[in-house]
């Protein structure tokens, strides 16, 4: 049995150990239900389980209830696909009756609103139960103020009917009321019949402002002003028109720019190897733009270090077997938990997938990954390189893995560290030169 053989067979072992712990110690889900937070100040009478409903329909269940601080922290599994939860989302907690279960209602929010990311917090609010206002009309009738309430309601009615018993003594006075009414609109007809005349005048006097407004209307559109020549004449119109028209799409073109701002998303990415068979550390920089969830691009340095690789006894020139300083420039599509890129690798034409076993790829923490490199089709001598890596979230912004590099020759195992970390500044950077670029135009 070879050496390599030992070694690859050692490594595969190992990675079967590392996944079976994992899942053996882990609460993991290989469902595709998507998880989100929620705090309550008080969880009673909710169980683990329980339903989580959506406009009556049932769509997840509780997955978990702990104790985070002096609230109680709920992880709500949405089942259901179709589901949209948008980050102005609403959860109550409702029972099915006076005595029923108690179970989840959320309110998804409106799509004004970005969509929610699998774990983040949504908002708790209170929603009272049937048994909660029972209890609160309850407590209110036994308290002093029921009291209060009932004795100004029969003060009222008693003032009611002494008021009815008043208006019926005192018809008379009523009945003078109207009647002096009837002579006030007699003597109103007598007072406009007297100045009909003046009435008469006052509406000759509008006519007379109606026509002269007709002469002035007539005078702009016939053009002999500077107001009727830009009315009447094509050429200013058209140019107007074009004008309005150029502001119009400017406007589109800076808010298309400005909506690219709000979903552009920036990682600055750093790996830092440590080559069990060189026996040399090596590190790899770059950038990962994610435009939406499930596209990126990725433009990076792999095995940054020192060109000299003369040996300081013999004076000889060692031959790297591992290349330093190249270029990676990657496209990546995501779908679900598979991504597959390709583009430039070590300064090679390659491709690559990975595939997250629990979370889905677009997810902030995967827990779990596994990824294939090949490139250097080229390579005549050994084959096309290829490399495999196991990787485990430990943070959202922090991975541990171990890869196997050049499978096929040098079998390297090579374990690494790798952050990702979110760069907001660096959004904002280019979308600022996408509104400059657009205003421009």
């Amino acid at each position: 049995m070879s050496a390599y053989f030992k070694l690859g067979l050692f490594t595969i072992i190992g990675i079967a150990a590392i996944i079976g712990s994992i899942i053996a110690v882990g609460d993991f889900s290989l469902s595709q239900d998507r998880k989100f937070y929620v705090l309550l100040d008080d969880a009673t009478g909710l169980t683990k389980k329980a339903k989580i409903s959506v406009a009556g329909v049932d769509t997840g269940f509780l997955q978990s209830i702990t104790l985070e601080g002096s609230k109680a922290k709920l992880m709500l599994a949405i089942t259901d696909k179709n589901v949209k939860i948008y980050k102005n989302a609403k959860v109550s907690i409702l029972s099915t009756g006076i005595i029923g279960v108690k179970f989840l209602s959320i309110n998804p929010g409106d799509a004004s609103y970005p969509l929610a990311e699998e774990y983040d917090y949504l908002t708790a609010v209170s929603g009272d139960s049937i048994s909660d206002m029972i209890d609160k009309l309850s407590k209110a009738l036994d308290s002093d103020t029921a009291g209060n309430i009932f004795e100004n309601l029969a003060q009222t009615v008693s003032n009611l009917k002494e008021i009815t018993e008043n208006l019926k003594h005192q018809n008379n006075e009523i009945n003078g009321i109207i009647r002096n009414a009837s002579v006030f609109t007699a003597n109103l007809a007598q007072i406009a019949s007297e100045n009909r005349n003046d009435l008469r005048e006052a509406v000759t006097k509008f006519k007379d402002i109606s026509d002269k407004l007709d002469l002035i209307a007539s005078q702009i559109y016939s053009g002999d002003n500077l107001v009727g020549a830009l009315l009447s004449d094509p050429e200013t119109g058209n140019n107007l028109k074009e004008t309005i028209a150029s502001a119009k799409e400017t406007m589109q073109t800076i808010q298309q720019a400005v909506d690219a701002i709000g979903g552009l998303e920036m990682q600055w990415n750093y790996t830092g190897f440590f080559d069990t068979k060189e026996s040399e550390y090596r590190n790899d920089l770059g950038i990962k733009i994610l435009p939406t969830p499930n596209k990126f691009y990725y433009v990076g340095i792999s095995n940054i270090g020192s060109t000299d690789n003369t040996d300081e006894d013999d004076g000889e020139e060692k031959k790297r077997a591992v290349p330093l300083n190249t270029i990676d420039a990657l496209l990546g599509f995501r779908q679900g938990k598979f991504e597959v890129y390709a583009g430039i690798m070590r300064s090679q034409g390659g491709v690559g997938a990975g595939y997250s076993i629990f979370e889905p790829m677009s997810a902030k923490r995967k827990t779990l990954q596994v990824h294939l490199n090949a490139y250097n089709f080229g390579r005549k001598k050994n084959g096309t390189v290829i490399d495999g890596d196991l990787r485990v979230g430990i943070l959202k912004w922090l991975y541990a893995g171990v890869m196997v590099e050049d499978a096929m020759y040098r079998n390297a195992l090579t374990p690494y560290i790798k952050l990702e970390i979110d760069d907001k500044d660096l959004g904002r950077l280019f979308g600022i030169a996408s509104v400059a670029a657009a205003a421009s135009r």
